[in-house]
C-alpha cells in the first residue's frame, strides 16, 4: 500500500474512534446520570437557574462576597440583582442577603444544604441534560 492511503486509513480510523468514544461518554452520562467536569455545586446552581430562584445583594456586602465564594463560577448561573445598583428590583427586600425561593424571600448567608432544602434541589434530583 502506498504511503498517502495508510495515512487516510489511519486518519479515518482516528477519527472513527474518538467519535466512538464521545457518544460513548455521552451515552453513560445519560444512563447513569454523571456527568463528568460537573460538580454539586454546579448542578445546584443549574437547579436553582431552572426554579427562577434569585439571589439579592450589593457589590461592597461581606456576606454576598462570602455567598458567591461559596458557589465560586458555579454563582454565574445564578440570577443576581444587585440592590445597590436597581434599587428598584429590590422594593420588598429588608436586608442583603436574601433569596427568593419559591415564592418566599430568606435572609442571610445559606449553605448548600440550606439552599438545596428551601429550594427542593435535592442532589438526586439534578436535572440530567
Amino acid at each position: 500500500m502506498d504511503k498517502r492511503i495508510k495515512l487516510l486509513l489511519t486518519f479515518g480510523f482516528i477519527i472513527f474512534l474518538v467519535s466512538g468514544l464521545y457518544l460513548f461518554t455521552n451515552w453513560f452520562s445519560l444512563i447513569t446520570g454523571y456527568f463528568t467536569g460537573e460538580d454539586e455545586k454546579t448542578k445546584l446552581a443549574q437547579c436553582l437557574d431552572g426554579k427562577d430562584v434569585q439571589f439579592f445583594g450589593t457589590e461592597y456586602c461581606a456576606e454576598c462576597e462570602k455567598q458567591e465564594k461559596l458557589f465560586g463560577t458555579a454563582f454565574g448561573a445564578i440570577k443576581k440583582i444587585d440592590c445597590g445598583k436597581n434599587k428598584e428590583f429590590c422594593p420588598n427586600i429588608r436586608s442583603i442577603p436574601a433569596w427568593y425561593i419559591n415564592k418566599t424571600i430568606y435572609y442571610d448567608f445559606k449553605n448548600i444544604t440550606e439552599l438545596q432544602e428551601l429550594s427542593g434541589c435535592k442532589p438526586d434530583e439534578f436535572p440530567k441534560n
